[in-house]
């Protein structure tokens, strides 16, 4: 769900950006004004993921490998909690609409049960969990708080996403039928929950209030990751692809329509991709690369590939700053962040983008950028 404004913009003064160094034992938190690491946060293996409190100057990161999640006091930058206790390979999470809840669903087993599902934390109003809930399902990806309140989970081997109430009871609400391995969970403005198919070229838009697919678009093989753009012509959804060299740029207007065949271009982009970011003014995005030393700029007004700029080693993760005057780059072979000058695009200039500046003394593989400002 997308954050209130005042809220978030509250919650953003003075909270660092975290990125996950996914080959070290820690997250760095940085101060992306400064262009500076500010603290190593957290101790483990794997880490994955990033989530703010709404309200409260706490963060929650969990590791996949070591299996644990820690709470994070995020002014005085030190971990306040720690849980072990997640079975094996928690690979998704979300918050609840309240902020009361955290969830996290395992890929594996649960810690007192052989079949993988999710788990519910209470969150008391320091931030720190006590556990709640347990559900088994099947194996989980990722996961959201749908438009209607409910937690949304996908499930990998069953090809299904599966609706719980998003509480401590995690009551089995429906299990809606999607594509192959359906991989990240997305929400839209349009009141549809996104599902992009990990085994296949595919991505589904569940309607909550039937619990059905409303449409599906054809992706690239593998898609992975998601941006919306209000673009100059029409609302774009784009899918990235990890096996594939095309990017599905898609009609969200034609997808709320149900119209068959939403899907608009499948853009030639030279590398294979895992995610997309967009310009506020929705005029132009950019992706990263899963083979070549650089991002690609796509121009959302003609479709086509506007333009590259080379990063070096491998560029994995793209974030806009929140004026869209800079983008943030992670890398996959790097230990820093690529920050492009972006303001040449606000002047249709994308052969005048640059890196301007690089922000060092990260991890191993920074690959994973998480605003506070953002909805995760």
């Amino acid at each position: 769900m997308t954050p209130d404004t005042d809220t978030a913009s509250a919650r953003s003064s003075g909270v660092p950006t975290i990125v996950k160094n996914a080959a070290s034992s820690h997250f760095s938190a940085v101060d992306l004004a400064a262009g500076e690491v500010v603290a190593d946060l957290g101790e483990g293996r794997y880490p994955h993921t990033a989530l703010f409190h709404p309200t409260e100057p706490v963060a929650y990161l969990l590791y996949i490998a070591s299996a644990h999640l820690e709470v994070v006091d995020l002014e005085a930058l030190e971990t306040v909690q720690r849980i072990d206790q997640l079975g094996t390979m928690p690979v998704g999470s979300a918050l609840g609409p309240a902020g009361d809840v955290l969830f996290v669903g395992t890929a594996v087993d649960l810690p007192a049960s052989s079949d993988p599902g999710v788990l519910a934390f209470a969150i008391g109003e320091d931030g720190r969990l006590d556990p709640a809930g347990t559900r088994p399902l099947s194996r989980s990806s990722g996961m959201r708080i749908g438009p209607d309140d409910r937690l949304y989970v996908g499930q990998k081997t069953e090809n299904e996403i599966a609706v719980l109430g998003a509480d401590p009871g995690l009551d089995l609400k429906a299990e809606i039928p999607v594509g192959a391995e359906p991989h990240d969970l997305y929400v839209l403005a349009e009141g549809l929950v996104v599902a992009n198919h990990a085994g296949g070229s595919s991505a589904s838009f569940v309607d909550p209030a039937t619990e059905r697919v409303r449409c599906t678009a054809e992706t690239g093989v593998d898609p992975h990751g998601f941006a919306v753009a209000d673009g100059p012509d029409y609302r774009y959804g784009l899918f990235p692809a990890r096996e594939d060299d095309r990017v599905a740029v898609v009609d969200l207007e034609a997808v709320a329509a149900g119209d068959d065949s939403p899907t608009e271009r499948l853009l030639e982009v030279g590398t294979m991709t895992g995610f997309a970011a967009t310009t506020p003014d929705g005029r132009y995005a950019v992706v990263d690369s899963y083979e070549e030393p650089f991002v690609t700029m796509l121009d959302l007004t003609d479709l086509t590939v506007a333009g590259r700029v080379e990063v070096g080693g491998e560029p994995l993760h793209v974030v806009f700053g929140p004026d869209g005057e800079e983008c943030y780059v992670g890398n996959m072979e790097r230990s820093d962040l690529a920050v492009l000058d972006t303001r040449p695009l606000a002047d249709d200039r994308p052969t005048d983008v640059t890196v301007g500046r690089r922000i060092d003394g990260l991890g191993a593989k920074p690959s994973g950028i998480f605003r506070p400002e953002v909805d995760q």
